[in-house]
């Protein structure tokens, strides 16, 4: 099998997925090009954010599988739900696909799977519970508003909302609530380095934190699919 994943992630997921796949027992190699492919391999690809990525960057890649039939048996799209639920944006990119298809008079030769993160790749990183302090912070602390706010520990990350007195996006305060509790930690986590978060350690605590709660649904989604694939 043949993979051509889609991420709206232009900088910090773009840059874990690689060991996160090898984490969960994928295999097959990454090539740079579509026209590199032969066997169990996969091209990996930025659309440049989630408006780019639902027209321009989606049809492009759709024209490239294309005309390289054959090639690609699968097309993974990743983005972020954002202020959306993950079934609308699911169904967004699914009615961008067909709605192409269906304009452009052509019939896929292979199949393609969405995933959403609920509401960005840095809540599936709050997922990490071994980050939340296990003493109380003090007021001082440039992470302790947030720490007032919520308890990402205890709660869903997927269910944090920002204070009404906070004029930000979901996944906006999401980046911004992880950069802080990581600067807590003497931890530096920005989109450009974010390796910390592609070693194992890290991925295993999400893993353990979606194993032993109901929390991270959307990222218990991703996991399940690809520890269940047949791959080299």
């Amino acid at each position: 099998m043949n993979y051509y994943f889609l991420l709206e992630d232009e900088k910090s997921f773009i840059k874990v997925l690689p060991k996160w796949l090898e984490y969960m027992g994928f295999y097959n190699k990454r090539v740079a090009d579509i026209s590199e492919i032969t066997e169990d391999c996969y091209v990996m690809q930025s659309g440049q954010g989630v408006t780019q990525l639902i027209t321009r960057a989606l049809f492009q890649t759709i024209d490239t599988i294309f005309q390289n039939a054959g090639k690609v048996d699968q097309l993974i799209v990743i983005l972020d739900s954002e202020q959306y639920n993950v079934e609308y944006r699911k169904n967004e990119v699914k009615k961008k696909i067909e709605d192409y298809v269906e304009n452009q008079c052509i019939k896929l030769d292979f199949t393609y799977k969405i995933f959403v993160c609920n509401h960005c790749f840095e809540t599936w990183l709050l997922g990490n519970s071994s980050l939340f302090p296990s003493d109380n912070v003090g007021k001082n602390k440039s992470f302790w508003i947030y720490y007032n706010h919520y308890n990402v520990k205890e709660n869903d990350p997927e269910n944090m909302l920002p204070p009404i007195d906070v004029h930000e996006t979901i996944a906006s305060y999401h980046f911004h609530y992880l950069h802080e509790l990581c600067r807590y930690n003497r931890i530096k986590y920005t989109k450009k380095k974010p390796e910390i978060m592609s070693q194992k350690s890290y991925f295993d605590e999400i893993v353990k934190r979606i194993n032993s709660t109901p929390h991270l649904k959307s990222f218990c989604e991703f996991y399940n699919y690809f520890t269940s694939l047949e791959t080299v």
